[in-house]
């Protein structure tokens, strides 16, 4: 069987620095919210000497194309080693010609966990809960997704970034189109995520 597509599918890799195998390494697994701030968490950690890597794209959890994704951005063919994994999926595959059901998104979560964990055994993982969003029927998907987010975080010991409710008052979180964050507020929320993040980190003083 194939994967529900949207209109249009894309991906965006990027290693930042990436002939550097000995650098510190964050990645962080998410869509076009993800990609808007992940260049202010690289500026924060640039003094630090992290680098800040990302696997963006429009797939949903489910598509076996996402799982084989992320075995290639975290497994030994690329040889990077992560010390947080920042993980963020639910907006789409939303869409009323795409929908999915909730127990296809879980399962497609687990078999991402269960790669994720095995390819980076090493790394603290952060699961993220998808922003908000008006359009369609309201993001009404968003939050039974959030949910199992939640629940799997609980079973398995791993962290929970509740980035819904942070981004859910428009004044603070203006978006331009129901889904996308204005840019000062993509920069605050990278910020955010920075800061989260480093809760998990260690530094020699």
């Amino acid at each position: 069987m194939i994967f529900p597509r949207e209109y249009a599918e894309w991906s965006d890799f990027w290693w930042e620095k990436a002939g550097d195998f000995s650098r510190r390494r964050i990645l962080l697994i998410g869509d076009s919210v993800t990609k808007s701030y992940r260049g202010r968490v690289q500026e924060l950690y640039k003094p630090k000497k992290i680098a800040v890597d990302q696997l963006c794209g429009s797939r949903c959890a489910g598509d076996p194309v996402l799982t084989a994704e992320l075995d290639l951005a975290t497994g030994p063919l690329n040889g990077y080693t992560y010390d947080v994994i920042h993980f963020n999926n639910g907006l789409h595959g939303g869409c009323n010609d795409t929908q999915i059901s909730l127990d296809v998104y879980e399962k497609g979560i687990r078999e991402i966990l269960c790669v994720l964990k095995k390819n980076q055994p090493q790394a603290k993982l952060i699961l993220a809960a998808s922003t908000p969003t008006d359009h369609g029927n309201g993001g009404a998907h968003v939050i039974p997704r959030n949910e199992v987010l939640l629940r799997l975080a609980k079973e398995n010991g791993y962290a929970y970034h509740d980035l819904y409710a942070l981004t859910s008052d428009a004044q603070i979180f203006p978006q331009t189109d129901g889904i996308h964050f204005e840019k000062e507020a993509a920069r605050k929320l990278g910020e955010h995520v920075a800061e989260y993040i480093g809760n998990f980190l260690s530094f020699s003083s």
